[in-house]
């Protein structure tokens, strides 16, 4: 399997000759009031990619993109879709073949096998993670979730995930502009719980995600990090990463 980070928490993974894309987003402009200008400038990929699977863990614009869903989507092409948001696609999306699963149902085909799993979104929204596999690699994205009290249960029930995908951001969200009371609590993993969710999903590396290219001093507040943090947290946690910069290629 190779595997490309795309921008924020996308990711391309390419398998058996098939080209896979979750939370691929490329236009970010409906949520610039609340997160901002992006810090580097965004990788343009729809006018090549052609993708023959599109997955992605929940609704927010910065992780569904109904222009990427048009542009890259091959006709014969699937969406593959947890089933507790598949109404609200069908809202959004027509006239593409969707393959719908439930929580821990596996679809597989081409030798690559797609499985929705348990998470929860920081403001209360629908939202799963995902397994992807195929013969030689297992990768879990989380999308931007939350700690949860699921993830010792889902690294014993899917042994020998090798890239675990996970939001590192620790983001404080002031979302009153669309009617959500002020939190103080984060409302995606911060860098040391991704770091304990990696490790308890047994993941040989986490591959930090959903960080670095937003901010906003108002609306949405990140906690910042650099290098020496993620050493120091990679040795206290006993949890090994990796650093993938969007576009960079990981094989």
């Amino acid at each position: 399997m190779e595997i490309q980070k795309l921008n924020w928490a996308g990711i391309k993974l390419t398998s058996q000759g098939k080209t896979i894309l979750i939370d691929a987003v490329e236009d970010f402009s409906y949520y610039k009031p609340v997160l901002g200008d992006a810090v580097e400038d965004l990788i343009q990929f729809s006018d090549w990619v052609e993708a023959d699977y599109m997955l992605f863990t929940h609704l927010h614009l910065d992780h569904f993109d109904k222009s990427v869903i048009k542009k890259c989507l091959k006709k014969d092409g699937k969406l593959i879709v947890y089933s507790e948001l598949e109404a609200f696609v069908r809202k959004y999306v027509e006239d593409v073949e969707m393959v719908v699963l439930n929580l821990d149902e596996a679809f597989i085909e081409n030798g690559i096998i797609f499985k929705p799993v348990f998470a929860m979104d920081g403001v209360g929204e629908i939202q799963s993670s995902w397994i992807v596999e195929d013969q030689d690699t297992k990768i879990f994205h989380g999308g931007d979730t939350i700690w949860h009290n699921q993830f010792w249960k889902l690294g014993k029930e899917n042994e020998n995930i090798d890239y675990a995908f996970l939001p590192v951001n620790g983001v404080v969200v002031n979302f009153e502009v669309i009617g959500l009371e002020y939190s103080p609590v984060p409302a995606s993993l911060n860098l040391k719980e991704a770091f304990a969710a990696a490790h308890l999903l047994h993941a040989k590396k986490l591959v930090p995600i959903h960080y670095g290219l937003f901010a906003h001093e108002k609306f949405y507040i990140p906690r910042e990090f650099d290098e020496k943090d993620l050493e120091r947290v990679s040795e206290e946690v006993g949890q090994e990463y990796v650093i993938l910069k969007d576009g960079e290629v990981l094989v």
